[in-house]
């Protein structure tokens, strides 16, 4: 029967190979869904009628561009297309990363990794670790266990995301896993490395001491590690193996190591162990991912099988007749799916179908299982409330379950209502989708358009968005332009100031010019011979069905083709030049000029003054914010400042400390000698 089921396995792996890889990358770029179930963390919900044991809509998450969730023990993380990171939950000893210990109801930007780009994130009890697309490792939080650090001052900052250096100097990170208190590294080129508190030899160095940086496992040197995973007090790894039966391809097998408890390492003699080990009875399988619960160990073969050992209270095993003495495969409803990603919590597990399925089994009391109940279940049971989207992962916490889904529009006949003004649609209030998060808006809502929508079928063109999608697209756009290092010239950024006082300035332009035209074409005739034109403009230029006038030229020379030295004196220039071309020359005569020309010419006087009063303006905030900018740096310096204060009282506090402890313990002891001295001169 497993015979059957594998080769049915492989069948499929062939397609997926296939014919699913183009649709898969077609998908990268659509907007994603964030659903939650179990012991949920905050008030962040769509919809609080919805209980805690079916998946709910994180609503907070609707305008981040999702690509990947990390949870932990009642905290979780997500990271964006863009390598943001945002956390929300309870916080401890600062493992959230916004810079205080205080827990967040909803995802809140961890603004100290802005300046990098972040592709995973894992959470220990009180630290968590980022490894960036370059490889990078970056670390923050509490506890001798996740110092990794050589300089002390960095150890003791745990507010602060920080690189990792010493001993990963130079090495690219490739994956990260942490366990309570332990962390394991995997680097680009498949080496293991391990650090944190070494109880039951759950670092695999032999011993069961801590250490404070990252060190290369050395019983897998020469080896390569293709996925790892870690759980309070033991770890898990996926090797490759070079098999002489298989034609010397590499195969990848299942090491374990540290403690043996309710028999979760899957060894026969079910004792601990100091490095890592393989395990002997899935030896003739081919795994390819790994996770680690409390007392239980969870694999994935490249068959889509999956296998489970640990303790078998809450049918985590998956198996009915598992009594966790050995290791047991997980059939049951999965018996015909292929499996393609795993994830346990403390004491659940959840699959990822090929078929896009969600499978819970285990511990079911905080819901985290998503059937709607609180019951555990000893077999995998489909969570039907997912039917019908398209899941792109699953990720489990200690007592929740979170799984990434492709975004679905609502549909024309499902919506009665504009989700922005809630306005109700009709015959003039006409129905649009938003081309970005895919809610349907009216046309006054959705009058903005923008180019690079999460939605658009071609990213260059530009679609219709709701207000609140067009600012997020704004502002990742231009966040892009920070970090790619573009910088706005000056002649840019004056048309961006001129932008803002649109559309009064352009009006006054636009009314200037036209006063121009008509003043010039009234008095073509009585300043020809004083303003020729050349004869190559004569014979070349035409207005309409007739020559230009030749004073109305040399007045649009003069405005057009003047150069201009400096952008700044752009609005200054121009109402220059308009006033030269306008108003008459001294000792002219304005005899030719009617009362209606002579009104234009005052309204034209106050509009040109207008124009300087606004660029005067322009000045006098452009001046301010420079000043304001030099006392932003200030302040700055005076944080650093301050928090150089903060390190060495503190230092001397600890300092202090320590001398009051030797001295108290030196004080007891003299007690102890005196009357001990009295004791012997007066005894009873």
């Amino acid at each position: 029967m497993v015979g059957n089921r594998r080769v049915h396995k492989i069948t499929e792996t062939t397609k997926l190979n296939t014919f699913e890889e183009p649709r898969v990358a077609c998908r990268l770029d659509s907007l994603k869904d964030v659903f939650l179930w179990g012991s949920v963390l905050g008030t962040m919900l769509s919809s609080e009628a919805i209980p805690k044991s079916l998946p709910r809509l994180v609503g907070s998450t609707k305008m981040l561009d999702v690509q990947n969730i990390a949870c932990g023990e009642n905290h979780a993380a997500i990271i964006t297309k863009q390598g943001e990171v945002y956390s929300w939950g309870k916080d401890s000893s600062g493992r959230l990363g916004h810079k205080v210990d205080v827990s967040a109801s909803c995802p809140k930007l961890v603004e100290s990794l802005a300046s990098v780009h972040v592709k995973a994130v894992a959470f220990g009890s009180k630290h968590t670790c980022a490894v960036t697309v370059s490889g990078e490792l970056f670390e923050w939080g509490e506890g001798a266990h996740s110092l990794g650090l050589l300089n002390d001052w960095y150890g003791r900052n745990q507010w602060f995301p920080h690189k990792l250096f010493g001993p990963m100097d130079n090495i690219s990170v490739s994956k990260i896993a942490c366990g309570e208190w332990h962390t394991a590294i995997i680097t680009s080129s498949g080496q293991l490395f391990t650090y944190g508190d070494g109880t039951f030899g759950v670092l695999g160095h032999g011993d069961t001491q801590g250490i404070a940086q990252p060190k290369e496992v050395e019983s897998l040197k020469g080896s390569r590690v293709k996925s790892v995973a870690c759980g309070p007090w033991h770890t898990a790894a996926i090797v490759e193996v070079v098999s002489s039966f298989k034609g010397n391809t590499p195969n990848g097998k299942l090491f374990t190591w540290g403690d043996a408890d309710r028999g979760k390492l899957g060894h026969a003699d079910k004792e601990m162990k100091l490095v890592p080990t393989c395990v002997d009875p899935l030896i003739d399988n081919d795994f390819v991912q790994v996770s680690c619960g409390t007392a239980l160990t969870v694999v994935l073969t490249a068959t889509g099988i999956v296998f489970t050992v640990g303790s078998s209270r809450h049918g985590q095993l998956g198996n009915p007749q598992a009594d966790g003495e050995y290791s047991c495969t997980v059939e049951g409803a999965l018996k015909t799916e292929f499996v393609r990603e795993i994830s346990s919590g403390s004491s659940h597990v959840a699959v990822l179908t090929m078929s896009g399925k969600v499978f819970t089994w285990g511990k079911g009391a905080e819901g985290q299982l998503g059937l709607g109940d609180y019951n555990n279940r000893d077999t995998p049971t489909l969570v039907e409330a997912l039917e019908g989207r398209h899941v792109e992962s699953i990720v489990c916490g200690f007592n929740f379950t979170a799984a990434i889904c492709l975004h679905k529009a609502i549909s024309m006949k499902d919506q009665s209502v504009c989700s922005g003004c809630q306005l109700s649609f009709g015959f003039t209030r006409k129905k649009h989708n938003c081309y970005n998060c895919g809610s349907m808006f009216c046309t006054s809502c959705t009058h903005k358009k923008i180019a690079m929508a999460a939605l658009a079928p071609d990213k260059n063109r530009k679609y219709r968005v709701c207000y609140a999608c067009f600012c997020q697209i704004e502002k990742d756009v231009d966040s892009r332009k920070v970090k790619s290092g573009l910088k706005i010239t000056k002649g840019e950024m004056f048309k961006m100031e001129l932008k803002a006082y649109t559309p009064k300035l352009s009006r006054l332009f636009r009314e200037a010019n036209f006063t121009v035209d008509k003043m010039t074409s009234v008095q073509g005739t009585n300043q020809r011979n004083e303003d020729p034109a050349t004869p190559v403009q004569t014979k070349a230029e035409r207005w309409g069905q007739v020559e230009c006038p030749s004073v109305f030229m040399s007045a649009r020379d003069r405005f057009h083709n003047q150069p201009v030295s400096n952008n700044q004196d752009y609005g200054i220039s121009f109402s220059q030049r308009m006033h030269d071309s306008v108003m008459p020359k001294p000792g002219g005569s304005l005899q030719h000029f009617t009362d209606g020309q002579r009104e234009e010419m005052k309204i034209m006087q106050t509009e040109i003054t207008e124009v300087k009063q606004l660029h005067a303006q322009v000045a006098v905030l452009t001046e301010q914010c420079q000043q304001k900018s030099i006392l932003v740096q200030l302040y700055k310096q005076k944080l650093d400042d301050t928090w150089l204060v903060v390190r060495d009282e503190a230092a001397r506090c600890k300092a202090a400390k320590d001398i009051i402890k030797v001295l108290t313990d030196e004080c007891n002891a003299l007690s102890e000698n005196i009357q001990l001295v009295i004791y012997q001169k007066n005894p009873r």
